[in-house]
């Protein structure tokens, strides 16, 4: 049946759930947009840089160490120009979860003495920093197995059949076992399909689209589009990407698009997701990244990250520390490998530990994970259908 804008989606027929694991025995660059009215900073001490908590955690979030961690309180400015996750996130990562609980108490009870936070407040925090990953062992036991109904396809690693052969390219990654795809391009052209015309050849093969990657200017410019493509294939996510010319300051405004953005979406039922490059951790004022504004200026409530693992890597930087300096902020990964000379290898054929990124995945609020190879050998349906069998086998 041809979809309507009447017809019921799998975004609301379907409910977001975490990433699982089975036991054993059973690229866009953009220029900088123009930030939502009144969200641009106006301190020029602060465009640069210079005071203390510039590009720190949000006020307009809560005080939040996770999905099943989120307090409910207002992260609240503190008389240090800072907020109450400034404070308590200064020394992540954290060694052990009760060196984290201890912290938290230590410096809420500070925040209630200066009349930052109220009592209740600071139980209501403490209780969710006790019932957080933060700190806590994640060992890679062998003794788990991926679960693949949340495993998925970048379409980026397909972008050369996809146009000219999307059905017979849809059934081929169905048929070695993929359950998902995420497609990529903008909103209403995505391989020269609309997510509407897409959605029958997707559902043909049996391939759910938790995800569709589309422009940062569509989110700015055209939200009621980007709302209608995601409804039309059953998207819960939209994701886009940066530039590498962005200052601190751009990714500043950047993050105040996102949020503008993802609670528009929210109230639609679908989340707006960062896809990051290498750029963003290269960008760097005072130990501050790029990736840094991006994650702690956008509201958990409305935006979180889809880390591309590779990309990451290039930079020397690890997925699961990043896991453990912003728990509960990664609900979607780009699980690509790179050799050792620096090129995109098949999943499990380079040098990423994806055993321990798994086991990690609970800390960092995994929903799922997307497979993809840039520059595809011999063809992107045989490279991907490698990856998912490495991720078939995988034991972590």
């Amino acid at each position: 049946m041809e979809r309507t804008a009447s017809t019921p989606t799998r975004a609301r027929m379907r409910t977001a759930r975490p990433w699982l694991a089975v036991a054993l025995v059973a690229t866009l660059s953009l220029p900088v947009l123009a930030a939502p009215a009144g969200a641009a900073r106006t301190s020029d001490s602060e465009a640069a840089g210079t005071s203390a908590c510039t590009y720190g955690y949000t006020s307009e979030a809560t005080v939040y160490f996770g999905a099943d961690a989120d307090s409910g309180v207002a992260n609240h400015g503190t008389r240090s120009g800072c907020t109450v996750m400034d404070e308590i996130m200064a020394d992540a990562p954290f060694a052990t979860h009760g060196r984290f609980v201890r912290t938290v108490s230590s410096v809420t009870k500070g925040l209630v003495r200066e009349r930052v936070l109220t009592a209740r407040e600071r139980r209501d925090i403490l209780r969710a920093a006790a019932a957080s990953e933060v700190g806590r062992s994640h060992p890679v036991t062998g003794e788990r197995s991926v679960d693949l109904s949340a495993i998925g396809l970048v379409g980026y690693t397909v972008r050369a059949t996809m146009p000219t052969d999307a059905e017979g390219t849809l059934g081929a990654l169905a048929e070695c076992g993929f359950r998902n795809i995420e497609p990529s391009g903008s909103a209403g052209n995505f391989y020269g399909y609309t997510a509407a015309e897409l959605a029958p050849l997707t559902d043909g093969a049996g391939l759910e689209v938790p995800s569709l990657g589309v422009s940062l200017s569509n989110l700015q410019n055209d939200v009621d589009l980007v709302v209608a493509e995601a409804q039309a294939i059953g998207a819960r996510y939209v994701r886009v990407s940066g530039s590498g010319s962005w200052t601190l300051a751009d990714y500043s405004r950047t993050a105040a698009i996102l949020n503008e953005a993802g609670e528009a979406l929210g109230a639609e039922g679908i989340r707006v997701a960062y896809h990051n490059h290498g750029y963003e951790f290269e960008t760097e004022e005072d130990g501050v990244t790029g990736y840094d504004v991006l994650v702690r200026e956008t509201n958990p409530a409305f935006v979180t990250m889809e880390l591309d693992v590779y990309w990451a890597a290039s930079t020397d930087t690890s997925a699961t520390d990043l896991f453990a300096r912003y728990p509960g902020r990664f609900e979607l990964l780009h699980l690509k490998d790179i050799a050792e000379d620096g090129s995109f290898a098949d999943v499990g054929a380079g040098t990423i530990d994806f055993a321990k990124i798994f086991a990690t995945a609970p800390l960092a609020g995994v929903r799922y994970g997307f497979t993809e190879h840039d520059q595809p050998s011999p063809d992107g349906v045989t490279s991907a259908c490698v990856s998912l069998g490495y991720l078939a086998a995988l034991r972590y």
